[in-house]
């Protein structure tokens, strides 16, 4: 079962820093337009799902910590720590 732990949702502030470009199914994805950090009950580690408009997941990265996630998303979007909700 996924836990989802921390959200937020981007917004024009939150430009892609070309850093990182993310595929499914070999096609390039758009800017999300929310970013989640959830973990499954039987992983040690957490992901960062790249979230659509409509809700639904576009690609994840995999991270051993809440804290590298977190680095994470401010390398590819530039989100701060404090921009985050607690799920």
């Amino acid at each position: 079962m996924l836990k989802k732990i921390k959200r937020v949702y981007l917004t024009l502030l939150h430009e892609r820093t070309g850093k990182t470009i993310h595929y499914n199914a070999g096609l390039k994805v758009d800017k999300p337009t929310q970013l989640i950090i959830a973990k499954y009950e039987d992983c040690s580690g957490y992901y960062l799902l790249h979230i659509d408009k409509e809700g639904k997941e576009m690609t994840d990265t995999y991270h051993e910590t809440i804290e590298d996630a977190l680095e994470q998303a401010d390398f590819e979007f530039g989100v701060q720590p404090e921009e985050w909700e607690e799920e």
